[in-house]
């Protein structure tokens, strides 16, 4: 899987992310312009749902840029926290737009995606298991089962008020990118929201089980 962001030169990394913040910046100034030259201050709240929507095409370049977020495979990111925690994401809607396969019906999409996922878990596999420092995966999602995460070599813990309320107020965005791993409009169920967590010797201990399925994937 290929992310076609990344393969640009960088001036036109600049551009998109400028052009970006740009039209958000346009957005939400006509947006208070009119709210308070109609009175009807509510209209500013419209643009909060574009924002959120526009967030991923600014944050996750820019983060990736900073150091910030490393990636593993376009569809799965990290991100280090103290105590040798490091946070795990899948791909964002920005991701989706420039790794995907668009021309893919909506089976093969969502196989694309878990392949691209396995493909990353196996990368960070590879990359600290050799390791002393003893590092801990967690991360919070809705589309990870809890029966498949448990093979991968997880286990669920409590989900923290901060992440459920992040997908909430991301919910707009998640519709989206959801969508486009479906293939159709399609709305997440938000009930499903799990965080797992694992060390990386016990990530490693499943290696050969992800290498397998991921493989298996991946010939599809």
């Amino acid at each position: 899987m290929v992310h076609s962001f990344y393969e640009k030169p960088e001036s036109q990394q600049k551009k998109l992310i400028f052009f970006v913040a740009l039209a958000v910046s346009i957005l939400f100034v006509g947006t208070l312009l009119i709210a308070f030259i109609t009175e009807v201050y509510w209209i500013s709240l419209i643009t909060a749902p574009f924002i959120m929507i526009a967030a991923p095409f600014i944050d996750t370049p820019m983060g990736k840029k900073k150091g910030k977020l490393i990636y593993y495979s376009p569809m799965f990111i990290t991100e280090r926290q103290e105590n040798h925690k490091i946070i795990f994401h899948g791909g964002t809607l920005f991701d989706y737009c420039f790794a995907l396969d668009f021309s893919l019906p909506g089976p093969q999409r969502t196989r694309e995606i878990l392949s691209g996922y396995l493909e990353g878990l196996l990368n960070f596999i590879e990359q600290h298991e050799s390791s002393k420092e003893d590092v801990m995966l967690e991360g919070t999602s809705y589309i990870l089962q809890e029966n498949a995460a448990k093979r991968l070599g997880f286990r669920s813990v409590p989900t923290q008020g901060i992440y459920s309320i992040i997908l909430v107020v991301n919910y707009p965005t998640l519709i989206i990118a959801y969508s486009i791993s479906k293939n159709k409009l399609s709305l997440p169920d938000l009930r499903k929201i799990k965080t797992y967590r694992s060390s990386v010797k016990e990530l490693s201990n499943n290696k050969l089980y992800i290498k397998d399925l991921y493989e298996k994937l991946a010939k599809k």
